[in-house]
């Protein structure tokens, strides 16, 4: 994470957060009785596992990087 009052530090990092915290008591309505760690943990799986990304071509994280995964083992077994 980033020095304390400097969040540009880590730009990426910062908007996760703020994603997570808006879909999980927005989104998701999640209250202060809940059990908060196990959510998180439910969370960050369904983040990578299921919800995707503009940015990646509306993959999952997941889905993203098995195709790179993929496609960087064919290109070593060619050489």
């Amino acid at each position: 994470m980033s020095r304390a009052g400097t969040p540009t530090d880590n730009a990426a990092m910062e908007a996760i957060n703020g994603w997570a915290k808006t879909e999980m008591f927005i989104d998701f309505k999640i209250n202060e009785c809940d059990d908060v760690p196990t959510f998180v943990e439910k969370y960050v799986d369904f983040f990578n596992e299921e919800r995707p990304a503009c940015t990646l071509g509306y993959l999952t994280p997941y889905a993203y990087r098995q195709i790179h995964y993929n496609r960087k083992q064919q290109v070593s077994t060619k050489c």
